[in-house]
């Protein structure tokens, strides 16, 4: 898949920020691009080591932080102690749910919930620069296998 755009933000940023180029990075960004989802750094390993044994953990790790710092990778650390990586740069807003027991993401986006925070922020004369937005709990499957069913009851209006 044509990666041109993304080489070029990379590139750009290595070169502003006076570091040097590498052909690995560029094979770790490529592969990163072509996988869909919240990638770990294992997860990353594992599919690069099979067309690059020579490419290991440390090198993959310290890439995604690089495209992270570069914005075009987003990183959410979860409460299992490992850091997903998702892709950022052209891609749209969005939050997400976050499953304690099995770590599925959902991804979402609720317009209600962006405007609120615009208002709040407004209200304070706070100006956002961003924000992450992720809600924990239990997803649909992991809810039913609990019993009785745990769910957070809403505030009454008084």
């Amino acid at each position: 898949m044509e990666r041109s755009e993304e080489l070029s933000v990379l590139r750009e940023y290595l070169q502003a920020h006076g570091l040097k180029h590498s052909r690995q990075r560029e094979v770790i960004l490529g592969h990163f691009l072509d996988t869909g989802g919240h990638m770990t750094v294992d997860d990353l390993y594992r599919v690069i080591h099979r067309r690059h044994p020579g490419i290991g953990r440390t090198t993959i790790y310290r890439a995604l932080k690089l495209f992270v710092d570069a914005q075009l990778a987003s990183a959410i650390e979860l409460k299992d102690g490992r850091t997903r990586f998702e892709h950022k740069y052209r891609h749209a807003h969005h939050d997400h749910m976050i499953c304690t027991e099995c770590g599925t993401i959902i991804e979402f986006l609720s317009p209600e919930i962006e405007r609120l925070q615009d208002e709040i922020a407004d209200a304070y004369g706070f100006v956002i620069d961003s924000h992450r937005h992720q809600i924990f709990g239990l997803c649909q499957k992991c809810g039913r296998a609990v019993s009785p069913p745990v769910r957070r009851k809403k505030k009454s209006k008084s």
